[in-house]
């Protein structure tokens, strides 16, 4: 049997998988395909959007689905989709009345490869710019059907956004809400996350829950790590990541990843 065969490896972007400057290390590319060859099944999960992984598509060794926009769109190894969360109708009412109470700040849906903007902020600029995204421009009072719908993100200064949050909180009954980073409210349907994703990629894939594993170090992935039979951090990951994990690995620049596959072949293969 291969070292890591039966095992299914769930792996973040930012902050994880990239260093510093959103770069997959040469390492952690080797250290991938090391598992993979190896009877592992790699499964990546982002909060980006399918645009926003697409550079990177060539360097990474898809063997298992993976999740995008935090577990709102599942894709399987040829990157077709697998499914589509959607958002409820209430999501436009939500919208509605948050731009309505915070005018500084952006609004941004994620509809699969598509991209909608109702309302921009420097953050959300920053971010299109940044990654190179194709976007929409629509208004509030115009927002299409929300069936397929995947994640929609608040963004704008962080002190700004603490109290988006706050004013969100009547609304966590209903849908699935994290932060990938300070300058970013990201909303799901409820029940939609990286965890769930990462569940249903292991049934998928026939994986049972003491050989699934993933790693990630922003709050958008807590659920994935709960989700796991071992949940990884590295070490520049946020206080309450690391504290959710299990094991603590080098921190992203230093290559995080193949510090994970490192451990998983000395206590696990």
């Amino acid at each position: 049997m291969n070292k890591f065969e039966g095992m299914l490896l769930a792996c973040d972007m930012d902050g994880t998988l990239l260093d510093s400057s959103r770069r997959i290390s040469e390492r952690n590319e080797r250290a991938l395909r090391y598992f993979t060859e190896e009877g592992g099944r790699f499964s990546l999960a982002t909060g980006r959007a399918p645009g926003a992984i697409r550079s990177y598509l060539p360097q990474l060794p898809f063997n298992a689905p993976y999740s995008l926009l935090n577990g709102s769109l599942i894709l399987n190894e040829q990157h077709q989709v697998m499914r589509c969360a959607g958002m409820p109708v209430e999501t436009k009412e939500l919208i509605q009345t948050t731009l309505l109470e915070f005018s500084q700040i952006g609004c941004e849906i994620f509809i699969g490869d598509r991209i909608l903007v109702c309302q921009s902020s420097e953050v959300t600029e920053q971010h299109m710019r940044t990654l190179h995204l194709d976007f929409e421009t629509v208004s509030s009072n115009r927002l299409p059907d929300t069936t397929n719908w995947c994640k929609i993100n608040f963004t704008g200064d962080p002190a700004l956004m603490n109290q988006v949050k706050a004013f969100l909180k009547p609304y966590q009954d209903r849908f699935c809400m994290a932060s990938s980073m300070p300058s970013f409210w990201e909303v799901t349907a409820q029940g939609v996350n990286k965890g769930t994703a990462l569940e249903t990629i292991a049934q998928n894939c026939g994986i049972p829950h003491d050989r699934i594993f993933a790693v990630g170090d922003s709050y958008n992935d807590e659920d994935m790590i709960h989700a796991a039979y071992l949940g990884f951090a590295p070490a520049n990951a946020d206080d309450g990541i690391l504290q959710a994990a299990d094991v603590h690995v080098r921190e992203n620049d230093l290559d995080a990843v193949a510090a994970v596959v490192e451990y998983l072949e000395a206590h696990y293969s």
